[in-house]
């Protein structure tokens, strides 16, 4: 009998110390999570800013600062707000009549070069999907499309409309997840094709917090399910 009661007060215990590290663990998680990844998405963007002028402002700090760490760290911090400076100072200049009509000149030039000026067409193009007011201006509307596998599906955008061998398809760009700036180019069959009534905004947002940022009483994940069922 006493053992039975001690095997029963060990696995009570056993269960109130799982619970209590199940209970604030996942409490200490959802609090450093963001955090955590705030702090990861700055330092790349940190990181990838001071590169830009690194190259400038490293030999002039090595020429009047001896100690290498506090150089290569003064040096990061510098570049990220010289660049912070440039970009600011490239957006003055492209908004004012002069710069706007220097910038075309110099545009219709490149445009001109071979290869170099179709990439560039193409990624400026893409570029203004994200920004402002031309947020997926060009997206159609949001869509589920069976990937990778024929019982999955993936949030896409539906770009417009072709007919291969008397089939129809529909182009479809499908972002990736945290960064729809990057994805896949794909023609789906019309009828394995999902539509919803998210907007572009919500989608976007849909894609870069991977589902978390879920647009209320929209059409979309419950047609899956009924298709799925059928």
């Amino acid at each position: 009998m006493e053992n039975n009661e001690l095997q029963k007060t060990t696995k009570s215990e056993m269960k109130n110390i799982k619970d209590f590290f199940k209970r604030y663990f996942i409490a200490g998680l959802l609090i450093l999570l963001p955090l955590w990844l705030t702090i990861v998405v700055f330092m790349i963007v940190f990181d990838w800013t001071s590169n830009v002028s690194m190259s400038y402002t490293l030999p002039i700090l090595k020429y009047f600062m001896r100690d290498k760490a506090w150089v290569y760290f003064s040096a990061k911090i510098l570049s990220f707000f010289l660049t912070i400076i440039i970009i600011c100072f490239v957006g003055f200049f492209a908004t004012n009549l002069a710069g706007k009509k220097i910038l075309k000149f110099f545009e219709d030039i490149l445009l001109k070069v071979p290869a170099m000026g179709g990439l560039y067409a193409a990624f400026k193009k893409f570029i203004s999907f994200f920004s402002g007011n031309n947020l997926g201006k060009d997206f159609q509307k949001v869509i589920f499309i069976p990937f990778p596998t024929k019982t999955s599906y993936c949030v896409a955008f539906s770009t417009g409309k072709r007919v291969i061998n008397n089939q129809k398809y529909v182009t479809v760009f499908m972002p990736t997840t945290p960064n729809p700036t990057t994805g896949f180019l794909i023609l789906v069959k019309e009828e394995d094709v999902i539509e919803s009534d998210y907007t572009i905004e919500e989608g976007i947002q849909y894609i870069i917090s991977a589902g978390i940022i879920t647009p209320d009483n929209k059409i979309g994940l419950k047609n899956i399910n009924n298709k799925a069922e059928e």
